[in-house]
């Protein structure tokens, strides 16, 4: 199945397609780099004049953009948007230095997207992205702002790394996935069509980029055709009180779609009603940063949990605390999160490649917590959480033969993504090569 890479961290939900964008997920959830592509290009390496002013070992000083304060507008712009991912909600905290190691790198990777050819992740894209988000809900019911949305300039058919580049928003063809995954490493890309207001963007075989401040939704009466037909279709945002649907009529930042109402409200103070609805929307969320919607559907509350708190998920809990699980339910029980109905906000602890891990209580610095070669994670002695091991992190430059370091990936500039196995790559940093 080939992937395509686009613009904003927007999932294909219900009757609409949104995009994806690449510079990774943080706390938030937003999907950044999860939509990848098919054709092989010829690359050549991004160069940014920021790049050897990013200090990786700094350390957290609680204000990140002072930390890098002469490292000139670029990266103080990545900074705020790194803040505005990393650290405005609750959940775990990195240790200090490793923090300042993944925020550095991170700070690399917004910087090599700002100089791609063709981007529109500009400086000034970038700060009025990481603003919409610092006024944004944690949980981001309807996705990401759109002022997140980075349409480039390049046309369909041009080369591509990231979806950024293109008018349309989406870069195909940069990998091959299969249910077990990805299938062999990233390649370069080329933008998908640009699709103009009214017209098709999506149909049968058929996939095409709106402008920014679009939509690709669904047509009207096609949603139980075999094949429906999407098309292009602007995205209002509407003044507090307005309708909104979650969709194509959408809340600005600071307001929320209410589930209850369908209008646009204010985000919730501490303890104001939150969440899921019985009705459309019904989306969660609708609390001011860092508040959470904590609680039940329907009963749900804006709320940060110390510790022993009720949580569903990390960002319930105060800044440096997880969401663990437990204990875990007998089989044939609910399970709503982990391996139990629901958790507690708890410490965590971090541990090293090669060392055990059960991803709630103690999780891995870098990578997912997995299971051995003989099989996936064991069960814990106590009904908890299975345990696993971090993995080997390949460096930067090395073969992929181990899980490539927080934000890169295993790529390779020639070959056509899932055409062979035989493809080799190498753990790159995010688009520090721009193919041509």
């Amino acid at each position: 199945m080939e992937a395509s890479k686009a613009t904003a961290p927007y999932p294909l939900r219900g009757n609409v397609i949104r995009s994806c964008n690449r510079v990774e997920t943080l706390r938030v959830g937003v999907c950044l780099a999860l939509a990848w592509a098919f054709l092989s290009l010829g690359c050549s390496g991004v160069v940014s004049d920021q790049a050897s002013k990013v200090d990786a070992g700094e350390e957290e000083t609680g204000s990140e953009i002072a930390t890098f304060a002469d490292a000139g507008p670029a990266a103080s712009a990545c900074l705020h948007y790194y803040a505005a991912q990393d650290s405005r909600c609750g959940g775990p905290l990195l240790p200090a230095s490793e923090g300042a190691r993944q925020r550095a790198r991170f700070v690399q990777v917004c910087l090599n997207d700002i100089a791609l050819p063709g981007s529109g992740m500009t400086i000034a894209a970038v700060e009025a992205c990481a603003s919409a988000l610092d006024l944004s809900a944690c949980e981001l019911p309807e996705g990401p702002p759109v002022a997140c949305n980075f349409n480039g300039s390049l046309p369909g058919g041009a080369p591509c790394n990231e979806g950024l580049q293109c008018q349309s928003g989406m870069c195909q063809g940069t990998a091959f996935l299969s249910p077990e995954g990805p299938i062999g490493p990233s390649t370069c890309g080329t933008c998908a069509p640009f699709v103009q207001t009214g017209q098709v963007c999506a149909h049968q075989n058929f996939t095409g980029g709106c402008a920014n401040g679009q939509v690709c939704l669904i047509g009207a009466g096609m949603e139980t055709a075999a094949t429906p037909t999407y098309t292009c279709v602007p995205i209002a945002e509407g003044d507090a009180g307005a309708s909104c649907d979650g969709l194509s009529k959408i809340c600005p930042p600071g307001l929320y779609c209410s589930a209850t109402t369908g209008r646009c409200q204010a985000l919730g103070d501490a303890g104001a009603s939150c969440g899921e609805g019985m009705t459309p929307p019904g989306n969660p969320g609708g609390c001011s940063a860092p508040l959470s919607c904590v609680g039940d559907p329907g009963m749900a509350t804006c709320a940060l949990g110390a510790m022993g708190s009720f949580c569903l998920g990390d960002s319930d809990c105060s800044p440096g605390l997880g969401c663990v699980p437990g204990p875990c339910a007998p089989s044939g029980s609910i399970v709503r999160f982990g391996c139990a109905e629901s958790g507690t906000c708890q410490p965590v602890t971090w541990a090293s490649p090669g060392q055990t891990c059960d991803s709630y209580r103690t999780r891995c610095l870098v990578g997912p917590c997995g299971g051995s070669a003989f099989g996936p994670p064991l069960p814990s002695v106590d009904g908890g959480p299975a345990m696993g091991t971090c993995p080997a992190i390949a460096s930067d430059g090395q073969p992929c033969g181990s899980e490539c370091d927080v934000f890169a990936e295993c790529f390779s500039s020639t070959g056509k993504a899932g055409g062979t196995t035989a493809l080799m790559g190498t753990c790159t940093l995010l688009d520090s090569v721009a193919c041509r």
